[in-house]
This record gives C-alpha cells, structure tokens and sequence, in this order.
C-alpha cells in the first residue's frame, strides 16, 4: 500500500493534513463527455504518430511512485508535454480528495507504447487537496486549465469545465472493473483538447484548478529539465 501526506484546504476551517492511499494509479485516456472531443485528441495524437487507442476510454496503469509534488521534474529526451488534468484519491475511510495534476507524457516512447510513455514520466500533483464532499453538487462547473512556456512567453494550453470529462464515480467504477483486485486507486482523469491543437514541448506548465462557486483555486507550476537520451 502506498501512502501520502495530502495538505487538504476544508471549507470554513483551518488547512489540515490527511493521510491518503493507493494500492495502485490510473493515467485515464480518452474520457471525454463529448465523443467530438475525444476524436480531437485522438487526432491530436496521430499528428505524433500515436496509434489509435485500445479502447475508448482506455486506463493506463502506472507507479504511485511517479507521483510528485515537486516544482521541477527530469525528462530524457525533449519530446515530453502536459496534460492538464484532476488527480482523485481516498483516505482509510473512503473519503475522496481531488487535486489539479498534469500527467506528463513521453510524446516519442508514446508511438511506441502509451502505457510505457505514462510510466516513464513523472506526474505532478497540486500542492493541496479539496474534499470532493465539498464539490460534489457543483463537479462539472469545475474549471482545470493549462499554459505552457513558449518562446519566452507563456501561452493558453488547455482549458475546460469538468462537466467535459467523465465524472469520477463513473471513471472509479472502470478502474475497478479493469483490477477488481483495486480497492484503494489513484486517478489521473484524462486531459482536455489542447487549444489549438498543437502539441507543445515546453520547458514550465503553470496548471489551476478554479471553483467558481466556492470561489477558490489550486495553482501549480512546474520546470522540466531535459536530460540527455543516450543508448
């Protein structure tokens, strides 16, 4: 069993910690709401030779070790991206806490193998968590959004509601199908279109996760430093 230290921001009290679990981490693909949207990224995909997916949505098992809340990760190799994205887990009791999270992908090893290109790279989390009890009634107004270092300047990634993504019990429920093993997963959602659908190999991701009805937000930024690939 992996465990962590999340720092959880409550409503009308005081920030806390909670001690999370996992027996096991998802990097979901493919969730979009709106096949359209799922087609787009499918295509977005293809311009980097990434072959269809196996199924739609498809679960990409990966490490919880590759998990991170460091403000920099490694690379090898300059072909790696973000994907804006919520990243879910419980505690002992069951209890479900929600993060802005951004799985990085290796764009060249995923022509090869998608689960592979997910495992290889690290996936950063927000530095604090929401108690989805307290978002529940209100998920799908629930904005994650991307920009990404180019050129010097930062530019719009990624943006949209989670009513765009598949909701999380429906998203739970096919990881437990696929491992029935699972009790306690990690999920990584399933990223949204980028904006103009170009694959972007940046050098810093900024990443937020805004409640307008609570009117809060979780804001992440991360380095990538590029190392080497050598044979």
């Amino acid at each position: 069993m992996f465990t962590f230290q999340a720092s959880v921001e409550p409503l009308n009290s005081s920030e806390t910690t909670r001690t999370l679990i996992m027996d096991g981490c998802v990097a979901a693909g493919y969730t979009g709401r709106d096949q359209a949207s799922v087609k787009e990224h499918i295509e977005e995909l293809k311009k980097l030779g990434v072959p269809t997916p196996y199924t739609i949505p498809a679960l990409y098992w990966i490490s919880p070790d590759r998990l991170t809340w460091q403000s920099q990760i490694q690379v090898v190799g300059d072909q790696t991206s973000p994907e804006v994205e919520f990243f879910i887990a419980a505690d002992s009791d069951g209890t479900l806490y929600v993060t802005i999270a951004s799985d990085h992908t290796d764009r060249e090893l995923e022509t090869v193998s998608v689960s592979k290109s997910k495992q290889v790279c690290d996936k950063v989390l927000g530095d604090k968590f929401w108690c989805v009890d307290d978002v529940a009634e209100h998920w799908n107004k629930i904005e994650i959004s991307s920009r990404v270092l180019h050129d010097g300047n930062w530019l719009a990634y990624q943006v949209g509601a989670l009513e765009r993504i598949m909701h999380y019990e429906d998203l739970l429920l096919l990881v437990k199908d696929d491992d029935p093993d699972i009790n306690a997963p990690g999920l990584l959602s399933g990223t949204l279109p980028i904006i103009d659908g170009e694959t972007r190999y940046t050098s810093a991701c900024e990443m937020t996760m805004t409640d307008p009805i609570l009117d809060r937000s979780i804001v992440k930024s991360y380095e990538i430093v590029v190392r080497a690939d050598r044979s």
